[in-house]
């Protein structure tokens, strides 16, 4: 910890001057002395407004002059203004932490403090004076005071004054932090995409009834159950003893009070700013695009993540994989998941964050032996998709989807990490702009043995890779994360039609291999646009086909008349 007044004697020498020659030019401040007080520097003396004194500290913070000091009674018990952040407390003065320079001296604090007490004279005769608060208190500051609070957004709030307000629910969480939120929605807010969650028992969240109700608020009203109820309704406006929210919408705003088996509680109202994913950037073209990520592991679990936070809400999830302890260290999800597949338990975490989000699982691998149809059935399901990400970490699995990929012309993003986390590398695979992946692959290897890059050796556990001089290299969530969000950056660019660069990244995190030092980042060209098919065509099967599918039209046709 730095002790200011123990390393920066020059500044105390210049403290100790202005606080000194203040109480001699000036007779509204009687200097006593100076002291260690709570360990921290002090001056003690007393200011004198109206034939009152104020016997006062100036209390210097151990990070002086970076940090403000204050003013507060010497009494512990004393209050003297309304701008004293309680009894003995330091008082609020136009030199605070949200405008404080370093340049200003304790001695400025002090007549700031002098300023207060003089004008709103609490103790001194004559007449006395308000001092207008400067103290802007945003709605998290506030929030954070402990009110709980009740959240509504800007355009529900415009519909209920308007009077086309329907179907109004409320959603209460569990008590946490010595909070109790409420959240208001009606039936606009719940058909977006970004709507409000459901009820859900496993995070304690239950629907509340609402009661809206037109008016003032009653002045005096009771806040027993029953007397609060009196007051407004002839007869209950819910069935026994169930909790309800009451909405009074008045002229000017709205008054909401949580009624309880026994009592009433006024509410705190936080109006939401309008949250329509504009944040993330992304163009509505993009956010009505589908992703296929096959993998659902560490990289995979946060590439989804990353993505749908950055506006793309419909994604099809492949791993057969059971989320265990041993995952813990660099997965998305946590210990509320052990034990289920790590699809499901992806698709709830992400519709946490957006709950109106498209997920669709599939909790099988890929190369699994299973019915043919079934396997059929599951890669129509990928090819099916606007773009197919691979984070299987399987490089058999990686070929598959990338030649599939190819062949139904997707865009085609392959992340992997190398062992030990020395780096990843990110491989995209766009049509008519580079290099199928299976080709793209073997330009990699050729690139890899013509520079002698031999890859280190694995240890014992995935992820582990034997060093230079016989060292374990463990790839820790720190470079998953980054493998993770540079392939999603990737990904995002492709689905913004915004990816300039098709070249394949091989990205550093640590002075070993290939690799220079963290962000050492090798772009590899991996040749051209790649034509397969172009000498594949049988005139006779042509012919065959075009006859097949002759008849499948007229058997069309007669079904639909």
């Amino acid at each position: 910890m730095s002790i200011w007044w123990a390393n920066n004697t020059v500044r105390v020498a210049r403290e100790k001057e202005a606080v000194e020659n203040l109480a001699a030019e000036n007779d509204w401040f009687v200097f006593d002395r100076w002291e260690i007080h709570d360990y921290k520097f002090a001056a003690v003396g007393s200011i004198v407004a109206h034939g009152a004194t104020y016997p006062v500290r100036l209390v210097y913070p151990d990070n002086f002059p970076l940090v403000p000091a204050w003013v507060q009674p010497q009494d512990p018990e004393a209050r003297w203004s309304d701008h004293q952040y309680g009894k003995g407390g330091a008082l609020c003065l136009e030199l605070r932490p949200d405008n404080w320079t370093s340049r200003a001296s304790g001695a400025d604090v002090l007549r700031s403090a002098y300023g207060l007490l003089n004008l709103e004279n609490p103790l001194g005769e004559g007449e006395k004076g308000k001092v207008k608060s400067a103290h802007h208190v945003g709605e998290i500051q506030r929030y954070n005071w402990g009110e709980s609070p009740v959240f509504i957004g800007r355009a529900f709030l415009d519909r209920l004054f308007s009077g086309t307000i329907n179907d109004v629910q409320a959603l209460r969480w569990a008590a946490s932090d010595k909070v109790w939120p409420i959240y208001l929605s009606d039936a606009v807010d719940r058909a977006g995409v970004q709507r409000p969650p459901a009820f859900d028992m496993d995070t304690w969240r239950f629907p509340v009834a609402v009661v809206l109700v037109s008016g003032q608020t009653p002045a005096n009203l009771p806040l027993d159950r029953n007397g609060f109820i009196s007051a407004i309704w002839e007869s209950p406006p819910v069935d026994g003893e169930a909790a309800f929210v009451a909405v009074f919408i008045e002229n000017d705003g709205i008054n909401v009070f949580h009624v309880l088996s026994d009592e009433a509680y006024h509410r705190k109202v936080y109006i939401l700013p309008p949250e329509t994913g504009l944040r993330s950037g992304r163009a509505p073209s993009a956010q009505g695009k589908k992703v296929a990520i096959v993998g659902a592991g560490s990289v995979g679990s946060k590439v989804a993540e990353m993505l749908v936070r950055s506006g793309i809400d419909s994604m099809r999830i492949f791993d057969g994989d059971v989320f265990l302890p041993g995952n813990l260290e660099r997965h998305v999800l946590d210990w509320r998941d052990v034990g289920y597949h790590k699809v499901h338990g992806l698709k709830r975490r992400l519709q946490h964050i957006v709950p109106g989000a498209n997920i669709t699982t599939v909790d099988e691998n890929l190369n699994w032996q299973k019915s043919a149809r079934t396997n059929a059935a599951q890669f129509d399901l990928v090819t099916g998709c606007d773009i197919i990400v691979d984070a299987s970490g399987d490089p058999a699995t990686s070929m598959l989807l990338g030649a599939l990929a190819f062949e139904n012309q997707k865009p085609f993003v392959s992340v992997e990490v190398f062992e030990g986390g020395i780096g990843a590398l990110v491989a995209p695979s766009v049509p008519d702009r580079n290099a199928a992946y299976t080709l793209g692959r073997e330009a990699l290897l050729n690139w890899t043995d013509e520079r002698g890059r031999v890859p280190l050796s694995t240890g014992g556990r995935d992820y582990e890779a034997i060093g230079n001089y016989g060292e374990i290299i463990v790839a820790d969530d720190a470079a998953i994360s980054m493998a993770a969000s540079h392939a999603a950056r990737v990904v995002l660019d492709i689905l913004d039609d915004k990816l300039e660069d098709v070249r394949w990244l091989m990205i550093g995190f640590r002075k070993e291999w290939a690799f220079d030092m963290h962000g050492h980042v090798i772009a590899l060209d991996v040749g051209g646009p790649s034509a397969w098919n172009n000498n594949t065509e049988d005139a006779e099967a042509l012919k065959f086909v075009i006859e097949l599918a002759g008849e499948l039209m007229d058997a069309l046709k007669a079904f639909t008349k």
